[in-house]
């Protein structure tokens, strides 16, 4: 945010005026805290000037203390509560506090005054966006750039909201208007790439993927900062490229961000000793309706409380779900975090007593790096919601498994691999099993009477041409068949139905399913023949769910992480062999299911009368297998021994 460094101070002699023109000389300097020193002796000589309330805020904030920013902001507007930097200062604080919806208010007010700054106005529609207001923050966001139409950081921001809408082409087209103004910029090639591809817009797919390898080849060592390294994952990006983008997006949070103390040799021999019951934090931001939330909730309920108390720490909102509930209930302790700084939150975290950190996030939306890079615990383990490297030197370990990270790929992983022994994924038992005696009719959910069905149910971002090339191949074979995909915005179907009839694919074959409830998803799901996977980011969560309906899931397996969970999830659902390593096999995977209908039978009663008891969905041994290897975790660092990996034996 362009501010001044410091407001101009009153032009009359006194204490308080020589205390701020001393705190001016720290600030020349760059010195805040000493500025914040001197201000502060300016505001007790002279408590009701709201000027020197405005720097020492403004000092505070350059220093990091967003907490004394706001109140010394909330002391110049006690004085004076139009004055439009004091307002600024205070929507800037509480947005640096979590506080989103009090920092809106404080920028309507800065707006309604008349102050309408494009800076301020960008801040004002981050806000709106982390509410989940985009349509709003878009309206603020036009506002500003018709003021300052060359301000990148405008654009940028709108393409977010406008892909919060499910309005991908005008998200497309804002970054084609970042690039346009700064060619260079990696998060916006990179962003671009992304939208163009949750709408199947493959032109120049190629070009964009040697444009970011090069600019992220060029980019010198930690900052390669992409704001979104997620959005590399699901393309074939050379692997020690990605851990670059990851390493720069980890060290951006490290800015400002000061490491707690240390334990204490009091503290360290408590947590040493052998009646010591290790606390296991939890940290995300999706402890609402959502898939990660789902796949934890019964490993937390089932989490033998006389080895670990578990706390959860929640950044995101509460959305009262039935979910949300499920795991405050399950929990030894559930905190609430947001309101609260990086800095806040890590204090609390460190007086909790929490012996291992397990994040839940990465670099995926909400995530809160900053309270990471602080150490709040002794261990911190990434798990679940990034499949890849964070990159960061303040995690310890990653959770895997023999296949999703095996120890010859190691060197793609800035943490020391953590293997559970069968798969990395945590299911059980809770998705609703599909209805046999009253099943969903294939009209019902908008499938043709007849024909085979290939369902590829992931998000669209992750579909690119080559595996659309083998879906069109086999479709060309069997007649009749149809592509299942899932609709998740309503701007891709032109593209999709054009690349098949560009293959050899009448467009009618291209059936798009909308969102429906969690139990209509899983009653039509059990309608497709064979779930077919992208790569290199597989289905995750989505593949246990086909499996669970009883559906055969055929993929392809590549190096990283994301591109090797399927493989996982087969082979603990005992169907290894629908894993295949290169596309040509892939394609024969596919092909011989379609034809050979015992076969896909065969599979099919594999998955119905075993779902009892596939490893896969058994939550209490693999919340058993979880504890062993916290447990193995906790013994190294009792022992005084760094981490190292942990291999399944």
């Amino acid at each position: 945010m362009n501010m001044p460094t410091m407001m101009n101070g009153p032009a009359r002699a006194g204490r308080g005026h020589q205390h701020w023109e001393q705190g001016i000389a720290h600030v020349s300097k760059r010195d805040w805290v000493g500025a914040a020193r001197a201000f502060r002796r300016a505001v007790r000589a002279a408590p009701a000037d709201a000027l020197y309330w405005i720097n020492l805020a403004n000092a505070y904030r350059h220093a990091g203390d967003h907490g004394r920013a706001l109140v010394a902001a909330e002391r110049a507007l006690a004085l004076d509560a139009a004055q439009p930097l004091a307002l600024r200062l205070q929507g800037e604080a509480l947005a640096a506090l979590h506080r989103y919806p009090e920092s809106v208010a404080a920028f309507e007010r800065l707006e309604a005054g008349g102050t309408r700054e494009p800076d301020a106005m960008l801040q004002h529609g981050a806000m709106l966006q982390a509410l989940r207001r985009p349509k709003e923050a878009i309206d603020i966001l036009m506002q500003a750039a018709a003021i300052e139409p060359a301000m990148m950081q405008l654009h940028a921001l709108m393409a977010t909201a406008f892909r919060d809408m499910a309005m991908q082409n005008e998200a497309i087209e804002c970054l084609k208007t970042v690039l346009a103004l700064d060619p260079g910029n990696l998060q916006a090639m990179a962003h671009l790439s992304y939208e163009k591809r949750h709408v199947c817009d493959w032109n120049d797919l190629e070009g964009d993927v040697a444009r970011l390898e090069q600019a992220l080849a060029t980019t010198p060592a930690g900052m390669a900062r992409l704001a979104s390294t997620f959005s590399l994952l699901s393309l074939p990006i050379d692997p020690a490229l990605q851990l670059a983008a990851a390493r720069g997006e980890a060290l951006a949070a490290t800015v400002g961000a000061r490491e707690l103390p240390p334990l204490t040799q009091a503290e360290r021999t408590a947590r040493t000793s052998a009646s010591h019951r290790p606390r296991l934090g939890w940290l995300s931001f999706d402890f609402h309706e959502h898939p990660v939330s789902q796949l934890i909730v019964e490993m937390i309920e089932r989490i033998d409380r006389t080895r670990f108390e578990v706390v959860l720490y929640s950044t995101g909102r509460d959305d009262g779900s039935a979910i949300r509930q499920r795991l405050i209930a399950a929990a030894d302790g559930f905190v609430d975090l947001r309101g609260t700084s990086d800095a806040q939150a890590a204090e609390r975290i460190r007086a909790d007593g929490i012996d291992i950190l397990v994040d839940l996030q990465g670099h995926t939306r909400g995530h809160r790096n900053a309270i990471l890079a602080r150490r709040p615990a002794p261990l911190q383990v990434a798990y679940l919601g990034y499949p890849g490297s964070t990159g960061a030197p303040y995690i310890d370990y990653l959770v895997g498994d023999p296949l999703v990270t095996p120890v010859q790929l190691a060197h793609q992983y800035s943490e020391r691999l953590a293997q559970m022994p069968v798969t990395f994924q945590p299911n059980g038992r809770w998705r609703p099993i599909p209805d046999a005696a009253a099943p969903m009719t294939r009209a019902e959910a908008g499938l043709p009477d007849e024909g085979f069905v290939l369902c590829a149910f992931n998000h669209t971002y992750k579909i690119l041409p080559e595996a659309f090339d083998a879906w069109c191949c086999v479709m060309r074979e069997v007649p009749g068949s149809v592509l299942w995909l899932k609709e998740t915005n309503g701007q891709l179907h032109h593209n999709v139905r054009r690349e098949a009839e560009a293959r050899g694919v009448g467009g009618e074959r291209i059936v798009f399913a909308k969102a429906v409830s969690y139990a209509e998803h899983f009653a039509r799901l059990a309608l497709a023949d064979l779930f077919v996977d992208t790569w290199p980011y597989n289905a995750h969560t989505t593949a246990a769910d086909a499996l669970w309906a009883g559906v055969p899931v055929v993929t392809l397996y590549g190096n990283g992480f994301a591109s090797r969970v399927a493989a996982s999830v087969l082979n603990a659902a005992g169907l290894a062999e629908l894993a295949q390593s290169d596309a040509e096999g892939y394609r024969l995977a596919i092909l011989a299911l379609m034809r050979e209908p015992e076969l896909l039978a065969g599979y099919r009663e594999h998955l119905v009368t075993r779902r009892a008891d596939l490893p896969l969905f058994d939550c209490e041994l693999y919340t058993q297998e979880f504890e062993v290897l916290l447990a193995r975790m906790w013994r190294r660092w009792t022992a005084g021994l760094p981490p190292e990996h942990l291999l399944a034996a």
